[in-house]
Order: structure tokens, then sequence, then C-alpha cells
């Protein structure tokens, strides 16, 4: 499997969004997890590794994880735009995606594919199972590929996603991290949204402690 990260800062935002390729070894179809911007240094890896985009998989529709799907419309058009269908709304609602409030152009692309949790989506030999994991907004989800875990804004490394805007969820997304992330595999590697990576093992044991502190 391959895998490269990219990170940008969005509009007026003041933390690094990630975003990753994945692509088969083998037969080079990928995808993109997340479109935040930087489409320019997406491109010119992609067009270098010969991989073949098949699908942008959105974690959520906030601004800072959509800005970018316009001008990858324009270098790959027949790319397929995949978002979980609780947040097909937030992909043309600003006060939903915030766009305007970070400083972002009108950005609204609607979706080609609408999935929910369970939902499989393959790409060369390998498979992304889509884990809805609702709280940071209601669509949010996770994406699981073999040993690795995509997150999005719902678990970083030590942390999880701000609940306070339109269609989030404070008990949602606990229950999303404890029912469904933290049951994973421990050696399963976590790539977040923003920030740093970190593994299963790791999660389980700072919300142990978490737990314990009340």
């Amino acid at each position: 499997m391959l895998l490269k990260t990219f990170r940008v800062i969005p509009g007026n935002a003041t933390i690094y969004t990630n975003m990753y390729v994945v692509a088969d070894e083998e037969t080079k179809e990928g995808i993109l997890i997340d479109a935040a911007g930087g489409i320019d240094k997406i491109y010119n890896y992609v067009e270098n590794m010969n991989i073949k985009l098949k699908y942008v998989i959105l974690t959520h529709c906030h601004g800072d994880h959509i800005a970018g799907l316009k001008e990858l419309r324009k270098n790959y058009p027949r790319i397929k735009v995949v978002i979980n269908e609780d947040d097909k709304v937030g992909l043309t609602d600003d006060t939903i995606n915030l766009c305007s409030f970070l400083g972002l152009p009108e950005n609204y692309v609607e979706a080609d594919i609408l999935v929910k949790d369970g939902d499989i989506l393959e790409f060369g030999g390998l498979k992304a199972t889509i884990i809805h994991t609702p709280g940071h907004t209601a669509g949010s989800m996770s994406i699981l590929i073999k040993d690795a875990v995509f997150t999005g804004d719902t678990m970083f490394k030590r942390v999880y996603g701000r609940t306070d805007l339109k269609t989030g969820s404070e008990r949602e997304i606990m229950w999303s991290i404890k029912d469904k992330l933290l049951k994973l595999p421990d050696n399963t590697i976590v790539y977040p949204g923003h920030g740093a990576i970190t593994i299963i093992r790791e999660e389980k044991e700072f919300y142990d402690k978490l737990d314990q502190n009340g």
C-alpha cells in the first residue's frame, strides 16, 4: 500500500489539515482522503507516481477539508466525490461547512456517492471500509484500510474533535470513539485530520485514564 501525507492551511484556519493519498502498489489505483487545498502538490505526486485517483473520500463537510474540491475536479473530472449521507447537506450549506467563517470562497461541489456505516469502497486490491463516527459533525466518518484508520476530526492524538459546531454532539463523539474506534486492533495506526499520527493502543490508554479521572 502506498501512503503519502499532504498538509495545507486553508483560508484563515490556524492549523494544518492533513490529506492522504492511498494507492494500491500493483495497480496504482488510488484515493484521496479529504481535499483541503494544495491540489498542485497532490497532482505532481500522483502524476509522478502514475496513480489513478478513483475517489476523494471526505471525512466530513467542514471547509478546511473540502476547500480544494473544485480544483481537484478540474484536474480529475472523473473522480468520484464520496461523503457520508448525513453530511451531504453540509457540502452546500455554509452554516454547516463554515467556508465563509474560514475565509474560503463558496466551494459547493455535490457528492457523487453517499455512503453509510459498513459500506466498502474498492480501489485496486485495497478496500476502504466506512465507519460512521458522528459527533464532530452528524456525518463524520473514519476510513479503515488494512491496519490504518483515517479519523478526520473525530480522533486526534490524545484529544478528540470539537463538538460545539452545528450538527456536533459531545455524546455522539464519545460513543464513536469508545464504541467504534477503540474497538479496532491495538496496532491500528490512526491518521487524523490534523496533527500527528498515533495508534489505537495508546489512545485506549488515554481514554482509560480520562474515564478514571472522571
